[in-house]
This record gives structure tokens, sequence and C-alpha cells, in this order.
């Protein structure tokens, strides 16, 4: 299918993802920007090395809590669209009971170890000041358990079609309160504990209105006392179905989030928690800038599942090649400025953190392909190749922890930035050509490769040439940002039709015309 048949008019499969992908943007966006927020605030406000033994702690608590809510984010997100597709609503009570009870169970296990193993974790991460850490890994075991169920209990609003609640409650709600507690607990002069209590009370408040909301839902499909529907398939069909799927997926998601996590605490562990604060600085600063393809895996996951249901592969084609276009034209531009000037990027955290400059330059050029790639996680998902993306995982993290171990001890955190590289891109490659030969979707290239050349042709080639001229300073990157929007706006406009953008003008016109 060719781009250029992209440009169609709003009534097409694209027009509705636009529309709840802009949404998904704004609430994306916001939460990046949240995001954003509270790493100035924990920078500024805590030395380096506290700021270090807090990534620390709370990379510990994301990577448990992912690997044991299992999968469950995705299952849900998969099934329940599915069930409703293949006239199979009847199933869904036994789907929610099937998915959260294991997750409970694990949660409880969770925290129990979790408080039993703080003092060896403390040792590791805390250096000279472990008492302090180890106060926080308790806090963290104490909450473990809702922490846990918080995430399918989340993203069960979204699998039963509400990206608005779940943009507002995930990206949006949890990013926003943040910032305020942790500036709080530490304009009171809270100790690690503290600041780290307040990071944890978001997650739970969440948790209590995503439940409401699902109770709400599930009172308007079967009735008020939530009647036990006649099922179309047994329970024990059910658990198979969804846990073939969930426990790949659980796996490889505990494999993913290693690899966003496991280079901090290796930098607090074979360096110091100084540098892992400036490399867990410049490492969530380039992730905060996946926000348009973050909010189109929103916006899509949910209708390819369903269109993969039906073996509708055209459509699925069309989504995922077009929004691919969308998030190069709008997010290599941010990663190419960042790469050329990211000792002035990394300056508003602190004069200490434009050590991690280097650091920084190489992960925004591997996170150009990972953007490029687009989202084939999702498109792997939906499809059920749960096992290809443990696979890959499983792969990309070996990798991974081979390379930190041979560079982070001689290179610090530029030899981490290194290893993570070379991890994201083999994963993205691997993944791209799994979506395109292997289930056959991805469409013509031909979108995708000129909205890259026009990225690099204003955001690579200017900013050079203005660093050459007057340096890395923020003067020197706002003339070089101004300029290359000044050659890129027009030269996108031009090309609008080949690069799908009348599809995104039209479903935000008709989203104003309609809200």
């Amino acid at each position: 299918m060719s781009v250029a048949s992209a440009a169609q008019p709003a009534t097409s499969p694209l027009a509705g993802v636009a529309r709840g992908g802009s949404f998904a943007v704004l609430g994306t966006g916001a939460g990046s920007v949240l995001g954003f927020v509270l790493t100035l605030v924990l920078t500024h406000g805590l030395t380096t090395t506290t700021a270090g033994q807090f990534f620390s702690a709370t990379a510990i608590f994301i990577v448990l809590q992912t690997f044991l809510s299992f999968g469950v984010g995705a299952g849900l997100v998969r099934f329940v669209p599915r069930l409703r597709a293949l006239d199979r609503q009847a199933d869904l009570p036994a789907l929610l009971v099937v998915a959260f009870v294991p997750v409970i169970v694990l949660g409880i296990l969770g925290s129990v170890a979790l408080w039993f193993a703080a003092p060896v974790l403390a040792s590791r991460i805390g250096h000279d000041n472990a008492d302090a850490a180890l106060s926080s890994i308790r806090v963290l075991a104490l909450l473990f358990l809702p922490g846990t169920i918080e995430v399918g209990i989340v993203e069960s609003t979204r699998a039963f079609g509400s990206v608005r609640n779940y943009v507002l409650l995930q990206q949006v709600g949890i990013p926003a309160a943040r910032p305020v507690l942790v500036g709080i607990a530490i304009a009171a002069g809270a100790p690690l504990w503290g600041v780290v209590l307040a990071w944890l009370i978001p997650l739970v408040l969440a948790l209590l209105l995503a439940a409401a909301l699902l109770a709400r839902r599930m009172r308007e499909l079967f009735g008020r006392r939530l009647a036990w529907p006649a099922r179309t398939t047994s329970v024990r069909d059910i658990a198979t179905e969804y846990w073939r799927f969930t426990g790949a997926r659980g796996l490889a998601g505990v494999m993913e989030i290693l690899l966003n996590w496991l280079d901090v605490l290796l930098v607090a562990a074979l360096a110091s928690p100084a540098e892992a604060a400036i490399y867990a600085a410049a490492s969530r600063f380039i992730t905060s800038g996946t926000l348009v393809l973050q909010a189109l895996r929103v916006a899509i996951a949910g209708d390819v599942s369903a269109a993969l249901a039906r073996q509708d592969t055209d459509r699925v084609s069309q989504m995922y090649s077009t929004a691919s276009q969308w998030v190069v034209l709008s997010s290599w531009p941010l990663y190419l400025v960042m790469a050329v000037f990211a000792p002035t990027v990394l300056r508003i955290f602190g004069e200490s953190y434009p050590a991690g400059a280097h650091a920084m330059t190489v992960l925004c050029l591997a996170m150009l392909v990972n953007l490029a790639a687009g989202n084939v996680g999702t498109v792997l998902l939906m499809g059920g190749r749960s096992s290809w993306v443990l696979m890959d995982k499983a792969g990309a993290l070996a990798v991974n922890v081979a390379a930190n171990l041979a560079l982070v001890p001689h290179f610090g955190i530029t030899g981490a930035a290194v290893a993570w590289a070379v991890t994201i891109v083999g994963d993205s490659v691997l993944a791209f050509g799994q979506v395109r030969w292997g289930m056959r979707i991805g469409g013509s290239l031909r979108g995708l490769v000129l909205a890259g050349l026009l990225a690099l042709g204003c955001f690579a080639v200017v900013p050079v040439a203005v660093r050459m001229i007057a340096g890395s300073s923020l003067p020197a990157m706002s003339v070089a940002i101004a300029l290359s929007l000044v050659l890129y706006l027009p030269m996108v406009w031009v090309r609008r039709e080949s690069l799908g953008i009348p599809i995104l003008m039209q479903a935000l016109s008709r989203r104003t015309r309609h809200s």
C-alpha cells in the first residue's frame, strides 16, 4: 500500500486513530513535561548522591512491579477488544478474574520478598549511606501490592475503550501529583524514605479511581448486580488462552523494563550513586521525548487487536505505516537537536549534569532508529506474537548486560550509554523485520524515508553548523531551532499528501467541531 494512499478522507481507519491519538498526544505530552518537572525537582532539591539513591530505589520497584504484574496490561488491552470483536462479551468477567487473581498473589509475595531483600539491595545502591536506602526500599515494599495491582486496573480503562480515562489517570494524574508531593517532601526536609513515599502515593490514588471506573463499566455491561453471564468458553480455556499470550508478554515486559533501568542500577553499583543520578537524568530525559510514539501506541492498540482478529492486515498496515511517519516527523527534530546540544540541555538539571553529554548524544542517535521502527511492539503483541517479543527481549537483555559489564567499569556513564544504544538499535531492527516480513505488515517505506530525510536535512545540518560557529549555548540552540523550523515546516507542507498530514488535520478539525 503506498503512503500516498494514506491521504484519503477522514472516514478512513486512521481518522479515528488520529482523533484518539491527538488526545493521547496531549496527555502523553503533559506526562512527559511533568516527568521532566519531577526530574528537575529531584536534581535541584537533592544532592547528586541522594538523587542517585532515589533513582536506584525506584528503579528496583519499577522492575519488580513489571515482573509481578506479569503483562496484565498488555493482556487486557489485547483480549478485551478481541473478545468483544468476536462476540464473546460474556467471557469478560471470567477474563478479569483470570487476569487479576494471579497478580494479587504475586504482589503479596513480591512485597514480602522486597522487605527481606532490602538490606542486600541497600548495601549495593547506598554505598556510604545504606541506612537511607534501606528505609526507602522498605517503604516501597509496604506499598508494593497496590502498586502492582494499579498496573492492570488502570490499563483496564483503556482495554474497555476509554483512552481518555487511561490518559487522565496514568499519563496526567500520576505525573502531575508526583512533582507536587515530592517537592513538598523535599521542602519539608523529609528523609529519602519520605520522598519515596511521596512518589508512591499517586499510584494508590490512581488505583482507587481506576477501580471505581472499572466497576461502573462492568455494571453498564452486565447490570447492577454484576450477574455472571452465560460464558461461551470455560474458565479453564479462557485462562489458557489468556496466559499463553500474557505469560510470554510478562517475561518480555520484565526484560524490557530491565533494559530501561538496569544500566542505572549497574552504574550505581559499579560506579557511584552520583554518576547514577547524572546518567538517570540523561537517559530518562531521552525516553520522555517519545510522547508521539507512546500516544499512538495508546491510540492504535485496541484497533490493531480487533483488526487482526478479523485478519484485516491492510487496515493494520495503513495505521502502522502512517503512524510511523507522524512519529518521525514530530520526534526526530527533537532528538537531533538534543544530540547536537546535549551539554546545553543537561545544564538544566544543574552544574554537575553536563558530564553526561556524550551519553545523551549516543542515546539520542540510537533513538532515531527506535522511532523510525514505529510501534512494532504493539503490532507484534496485538497480533499474538508475544513469544517473538519474549525472544527479542531476552536477546536484547543478554547483549545489554554483557555490554554494560564490559563497558561501565572502564567508561562509566558513556559506556552505559553505548551498551543501551547497541541494544536499542538491535532490538528495533529485529522487531521491524518481524513485523514487515514475518507478519507482512508495513506498507510502503517512501513516506517514512521522506520524513527522515526532511528531519535530517533541517535539524542535523543546521544545528551542527550553528554549534560549530556559535558553540553550545542556549542562545545558539534557540537560533538553530528557529532556522531549522523555517526550513522544515514549508518543506513538510509541500509534501503533506505523501506524509499523511491531511488525515491528521481533518481528524483534528472534526474533533474540534464536535467538542
